[in-house]
């Protein structure tokens, strides 16, 4: 679906989109399924292969935000409709402010600016919206895209957890990364200068 007059849709930038999760992206998500290494870098293990009624599945319980206690599950597309990813909004501590996201880029978007404005996106209606006021985060060592992401966003490095990551035959450190909203407002100043 491509909308009309979306110059103040908070839900867009100039490249993408984020909407409710549908049925039917399960297609898309189940062919990505063979991108093990993906996989590897995001989850920190090669998946077991999956059927398509497990996809599916996985989808439904995603779908007008029925896991909204949770995580906030989006599907990332591009201006003109097509499915690109998707993102969550996760691991959120009301008590202490904190959250964390989720986020998968399929393999022909990649390296096209579409994770960083789904990500921008996610941590504006996470601070400005529901007065979160720092997002923490993570990634294997090897995941340079996911690290070099992490710092164009403002991210700051806060730590790494040494060989807990067992993977591939071998043990990864983890980066920990941290934003406060203090930060992701100078550097979205930043960019707008």
């Amino acid at each position: 679906m491509v909308f009309e007059n979306t110059e103040n849709y908070f839900w867009q930038s100039s490249r993408i989109r984020l909407r409710p999760m549908r049925s039917d992206d399960w297609e898309l998500r189940h062919q990505e399924s063979t991108d093990s290494e993906g996989f590897r870098r995001m989850n920190y293990t090669v998946e077991l292969p999956k059927s398509p009624d497990m996809d599916q599945e996985w989808v439904e319980r995603g779908i007008d935000f029925k896991e909204k206690d949770t995580r906030l599950m989006f599907s990332i597309e591009s201006l003109s409709g097509e499915l690109v990813g998707g993102i969550n909004l996760g691991g959120r501590d009301q008590k202490n402010g904190t959250f964390s996201f989720g986020l998968r880029t399929f393999r022909p978007y990649r390296r096209k600016g579409y994770a960083e404005d789904a990500v921008r996106i996610i941590l504006r209606y996470a601070f400005h919206e529901l007065r979160f006021q720092k997002c923490n985060s993570s990634c294997i060592e090897t995941n340079r895209a996911s690290i070099t992401l992490h710092k164009k966003l403002g991210f700051k490095e806060e730590g790494i957890r040494r060989r807990t990551i067992y993977t591939n035959g071998k043990y990864h450190d983890e980066i920990l990364f941290g934003l406060t909203r203090e930060e992701f407002d100078g550097s979205v100043q930043d960019k707008n200068e």
